[in-house]
Formats: structure tokens, C-alpha cells, sequence
């Protein structure tokens, strides 16, 4: 979807796990709709630990540079036990978001603020809370980081030249027809058979 290329990358201290469960992307109302198959794997901390951490260097290595992530995320482990909780944190650059919880089959994105990247470095980890049953799960993660345009954006005037020889164009046209209508009128005499 929207041409994005997905690839498996096991975040430090993750295993993997995954589904065949169908999940409906058409009837969610994620407009990010990820791929079913990249919904049907996740991965979550080794036994005993509770939160994923990645990072991240940039190959642009400009300070302040700007960029943005999502976080996509599916439950996808049926919950063997009723009331079982997953609930987490986000921590990216230092800032905090959530705490999330996930139901089961349904994808939550989560997309970060605009952040500056600080020595081309994007940190994140995700962190059970302390009322969370279960450990974190992370199914996708999208860094984007945001350019400058090289050019000058357009100009507001930009096309008005055109535009205003158009509409000349056109008053032109139009002077010339009611000329030539307004000298038939003129010429026009009722009483003779000819006019």
C-alpha cells in the first residue's frame, strides 16, 4: 500500500512472533492500511523483560534535522486469559507518548510529533506499564525524515503573466465582435431591402 517496501528486522532482545489470523484492514479505520502480512508479525521482549528499544543513526548527520515515526501495532496474540492486559509507553528522542492499550485484530497507529534528530541519532523504546499483564509488541515502524524543499516554493504569482494574457486575449476578442456588430448596426437601414 502507497508503494512502501517492508522488510523483517528484529529489534535487540525481540523474538518474533506472528498469526494466520485474518485481520480486516478494509473495514479498520487506520488510513495507513499496512499490508495483512506485515499486521500478522510483531515482535516483543525475550522472556522477563518488558520493553523493545531501537536505534537508529541517521545517514544524515545535519543536527536538528526533522523527522517524524509511526508506529503501527495489531494485537495478535488471543488472549488465553479474560482481562488480560497489554498496556504501554512510547519513549522517542526523550518525549513520552500513551500509555496505549491494543484490541485484539484491530491496527493503532501511532505517529510521533515532528521531532528534531540530534546528532543523527532516532532512539525509541516501548514499555509495558505497570498495570500491563503483557509484554509490549511493535508489529511496523516508519522513520521519515523531513526535507527542505532545494527550490524556493512558488510563488503566489507565479502563472499570473499567462493568466492575465488570456484574459486580454479575451477582452480583445470580445471589443473586436461588438465593434463589428456595433458598425453593422450603424450601417444597418431599415428602409432600404438590401441592408
Amino acid at each position: 500500500m502507497f508503494d512502501r517496501i517492508w522488510w523483517l528486522y528484529d529489534l535487540t532482545d525481540s523474538v518474533s512472533i506472528g498469526t494466520e489470523t485474518n485481520i480486516d484492514i478494509q473495514g479498520s479505520d487506520d488510513p495507513y492500511r499496512l499490508p495483512v502480512e506485515v499486521l500478522r508479525t510483531a515482535v516483543q521482549p525475550r522472556n522477563g523483560l518488558n520493553s523493545l528499544s531501537y536505534n537508529y543513526t541517521s545517514p544524515y548527520k545535519e543536527n536538528f534535522t526533522p523527522f517524524r515515526v509511526y508506529f503501527h501495532f495489531a494485537e495478535i496474540v488471543e488472549q488465553t486469559a479474560p482481562g488480560k492486559l497489554r498496556e504501554f509507553t512510547i519513549t522517542l528522542n526523550g518525549l513520552n507518548y500513551g500509555p496505549f492499550t491494543l484490541e485484539y485484530l484491530k491496527p493503532l497507529t501511532i505517529r510521533s510529533n515532528i521531532t528534531q534528530v540530534q546528532e543523527g541519532q532516532v532512539r525509541f523504546s516501548i514499555d509495558a506499564t505497570l498495570r500491563s499483564d503483557l509484554p509490549p509488541i511493535l508489529n511496523a515502524f516508519e522513520i521519515f525524515v523531513l526535507w527542505p524543499l532545494p527550490d524556493s516554493p512558488t510563488n503566489q504569482t507565479d502563472g499570473m503573466f499567462s493568466i492575465s494574457i488570456l484574459l486580454n486575449a479575451i477582452i480583445i476578442v470580445i471589443n473586436e465582435l461588438l465593434d463589428y456588430w456595433i458598425e453593422g448596426f450603424l450601417r444597418f437601414d431599415p428602409s432600404d431591402p438590401s441592408s
